[in-house]
């Protein structure tokens, strides 16, 4: 092997086409630099490893992690906002100051620092104890649910602690819209998707479903991705049967099964299947932050610590709603469509086996979909002849 330095004014393309015909030169080629695949330092990580894996998200991290200015609401039982692993990701609403009873920037919810609950208090389970009156700015997480699902959105990577998220760049915003036992009313949902996408959540994530459509909860999915141009991700549902649930069902979402852990090409046994599914990522023990005040018996938490294990299409949900929010972060210019399909485009396909559609386009690739380009008649530097 000899190494050869470019000579000044000369082009890279001339200089291998010169060297290549020296005399007992194979071939010539650049002496491309290399570097070390991101690997963080949370303590939770290689419990994530093999699922990361799957999904290529530490060679998409090399590309992108996210941008803080990228918001994703996690519209589900609220969020530990104070949680080691999150508080540095929450969103701070800009409109508000500090409390003062005053709905400063006028957007219905009093002193909504980091975000809004919509549980109105008459829906809420008996069991879940005295609700505030709603909206209200108390995303206190009562289940754990949306606190997992914001910590495989977004748990902040790489500090030596706990877990990290797949989008660990970017902002959370709390939006609660379910109550303690994890239920909650489809115009509690449409009011926190109307609010997510005024306030300037670029991507939604509805880790929740049900077995009826409704016009105000589908009205409200048009607005925020149509107007506003969100991104919305939901679950494809539990039961294990065909069927997909609202809102995963329609068309202006992207709908998310669950691949199993010991045979990962195929269909966790709990993931809902159909046609609208439009791909799926590892749904089976998955770890993510809980609050510490739930690791009770409710949550079973290592050593007392606020993280916990759990398997569904909520969370396989949620790496998708990360891997948008990574897309948006490195190309911020593209639509919600695009997005939508380079994540499909991007998949790898898995075999339907014996329930036909539950994988949909298949298993995201983060990395591959980030590598993707998407050229427009018109674009700059696009010619049409």
């Amino acid at each position: 092997m000899i190494r050869l330095r470019l000579r000044e004014g000369l082009s890279l393309e001339k200089a291998l086409e010169l060297y290549s015909r020296l005399p007992g030169v194979d071939y010539a080629e650049p002496n491309y630099r290399l570097k070390a695949e991101f690997v963080p330092n949370d303590t939770f990580y290689a419990a994530q490893r093999w699922y990361y894996n799957l999904t290529e998200a530490p060679q998409a991290w090399d590309v992108e992690r996210g941008n803080p200015s990228v918001i994703v609401a996690v519209l589900d039982s609220g969020v530990d906002v104070t949680h080691p692993d999150l508080r540095d990701r929450i969103w701070r609403n800009p409109g508000e100051g500090v409390p003062n009873g005053i709905d400063e920037d006028g957007n219905g919810c009093v002193d909504d620092v980091h975000g809004c609950n919509f549980v109105q208090p008459e829906d809420a389970d008996p069991s879940c104890g005295p609700q505030p009156v709603s909206p209200s700015n108390q995303v206190t997480d009562d289940s754990g649910h949306g606190t997992f699902v914001a910590g495989i959105i977004g748990a902040t990577g790489n500090n030596g602690m706990g877990v990290i998220g797949g989008a660990h760049g970017t902002t959370l915003l709390p939006v609660k819209v379910l109550d303690c036992t994890g239920a909650g009313t489809t115009a509690d949902a449409a009011a926190g998707i109307l609010y997510a996408a005024r306030m300037g959540a670029q991507v939604i994530n509805l880790s929740f479903g049900g077995t009826d459509p409704s016009r105000t909860l589908l009205e409200a999915i048009v607005t925020a991705t149509e107007t506003y141009g969100a991104v919305v991700v939901a679950a494809s549902g539990n039961q294990g049967a065909q069927g997909v649930t609202y809102p995963a069902r329609y068309r202006q979402v992207i709908a998310v099964g669950a691949s199993d852990r010991n045979s990962p090409d195929a269909r966790a046994p709990f993931s809902n299947w159909g046609p609208e599914v439009d791909v799926v990522a590892p749904g089976v023990d998955l770890v993510s932050t809980v609050p510490q005040a739930l690791c009770d018996g409710r949550w079973l938490c290592p050593g007392g610590q606020p993280y916990s294990v759990a398997s569904g299409t909520s969370f396989a949900a949620a790496q998708v709603a990360a891997l948008a929010a990574l897309i948006r972060s490195h190309s911020p210019a593209l639509t919600t469509n695009e997005i939508r399909f380079i994540i499909r485009a991007t998949a790898l396909p898995l075999s339907d086996d014996a329930t036909p559609g539950w994988a949909g386009a298949g298993r995201i690739r983060m990395r591959r979909a980030l590598d993707t380009i998407l050229f427009r008649i018109g674009a700059p530097g696009v010619s049409k002849n």
